[in-house]
Parts: structure tokens; sequence; C-alpha cells
């Protein structure tokens, strides 16, 4: 299922003292974040998506 989210868009959030951050609602409904989601830590940052969605790693000419 592809997603047209238009271009990409950046929020700064605070963490606070117990390391919560909110997501905002607008981008909770959009990638249907309800109970929960999945974090992945990568060398550029932490992705976190919702854990129905599987990444498929594409095959590089191997």
């Amino acid at each position: 299922m592809e997603k047209e989210i238009g271009p990409s868009v950046g929020v700064n959030k605070e963490i606070d003292s117990l390391g919560r951050l909110v997501i905002p609602k607008e981008m909770r409904a959009l990638f249907r974040f309800e109970n929960e989601v999945e974090l992945i830590v990568t060398e550029d940052g932490v992705l976190v998506r919702n854990p129905e969605y599987k990444l498929v790693k594409k095959n590089q000419g191997k």
C-alpha cells in the first residue's frame, strides 16, 4: 500500500524527563499509529513505523 504524503515534513519535539515524545495527532492518523509503534534504530536515526507494515530489502543485483 503506497501512501502519498507529499513533501517531507519535519517537526521538532521535546523529550520529557521520562524519555517520552509526543507524535502529533495528524501524523498518528496518517500512518495509522494506534496502541503501539515499531522503533528501528539506523545509522541515520530512528525509524518509527506501524508494526503492520513490513520492510522489504530490494535485491541489489545479486
